[in-house]
């Protein structure tokens, strides 16, 4: 079954996204921010049996680029981008009408990492060296919920929906 979020055409299935629904250019599409070639390579390589459609930018200006020009659901970089950081390109990231869900990775992921990333409004953090399963399960998992984003906008936000803002609380020592 077709479905058309914005000007986005998505295939439902039980598994997540099936691109391209129609033509490349309504492919789902995923971002891959970092300045490091081997880093992106390995997300690139998780990516290519997947139903997702890989992008990727080593800085922050040419992720902005990226964006400007094709519709992403989900952007996955790195803590450490050049001419930029995750903090930066996330504030960038929920400016934008359709904002994709951010999913920072880290050679050294930690709760505190991880918190700050939830606080901020990112999606999820992921450790380095990746976990296929895991890659593909958080972008999923990420896509989802940025598709119910989508929906509710389209429908007006208004009604019987309601947005739970979950924030990480740590107990004053």
């Amino acid at each position: 079954m077709l479905k058309t979020i914005g000007s986005t055409v998505f295939e439902e299935t039980t598994i997540g996204p099936r691109a391209p629904a129609a033509h490349s250019e309504n492919a789902i599409a995923i971002l891959l921010v970092g300045p490091h070639d081997s880093r992106r390579c390995a997300l690139r390589q998780i990516f290519t049996l997947s139903p997702w459609e890989s992008r990727e930018a080593a800085t922050f200006g040419e992720a902005v680029d990226v964006l400007d020009n094709r519709p992403i659901a989900v952007v996955i970089c790195d803590t450490e981008i050049e001419d930029g950081s995750w903090q930066k390109l996330l504030a960038h990231l929920q400016s934008r009408a359709h904002a994709p869900n951010l999913i920072v990775c880290s050679r050294l992921a930690d709760e505190r990492l991880w918190a700050e990333v939830l606080n901020l409004g990112g999606y999820d953090v992921l450790m380095q060296p990746f976990d296929n399963g895991e890659v593909l399960r958080v972008a999923r998992m990420a896509w989802v919920a940025w598709r119910q984003q989508e929906a509710v906008k389209s429908l007006g936000g208004g009604g019987a929906t309601r947005t739970l803002d979950l924030r990480i609380m740590r107990p004053s020592l």
